[in-house]
């Protein structure tokens, strides 16, 4: 099974014209091309692949049955914050958070942002959901997926 950082090296050392380029596409299926991919798509993949049940991701959320699941399942718009309660809650790689932002249309993940740093610290350690809200509220800044539909209202009930 061929990772991405694997294609990534292909890409770069194997196909340095158009004729390889066009070989590669042909093979891309192979490799599952995921251009035309949703996030619900993705999301519902990534989530299998962990062994990751939606049932799982709502009790870790927090958030209502029924707009957890039109999230997961493309039926509502997702906010960048339920976006990133999602992501934290299946466990997801930062490189896997950046690419479900990008299709919800959300925007990327800052560094130089103080919150977005903390959530970055939090995805890159593997932190949970409560345990990162819980790092969030003791920097007094917004909570993840908390809230009136996951506004990331404080709350000292964590």
């Amino acid at each position: 099974m061929n990772t991405t950082d694997d294609l990534m090296e292909k890409l770069r050392q194997e196909v340095p014209d158009e004729r390889a380029l066009n070989e590669y596409l042909e093979k891309v299926s192979e490799y599952g091309d995921v251009s035309s991919e949703t996030f619900s798509e993705y999301y519902r993949r990534l989530i299998s692949e962990k062994g990751i049940t939606s049932g799982d991701v709502e009790r870790k959320t927090g958030l209502e049955h029924s707009f957890c699941n039109k999230m997961i399942n493309g039926k509502t718009r997702v906010t960048r914050n339920n976006m990133l309660a999602l992501a934290l809650a299946a466990g997801l790689e930062l490189d896997e958070v950046e690419k479900c932002l990008k299709l919800t249309g959300n925007g990327a993940l800052y560094p130089k942002d103080s919150r977005d740093a903390v959530i970055i610290y939090a995805i890159n350690r593997g932190l949970s959901l409560a345990d990162a809200n819980k790092l969030l509220y003791s920097k007094n800044m917004e909570l993840l997926g908390i809230g009136d539909k996951g506004t990331g209202t404080l709350s000292p009930n964590l």
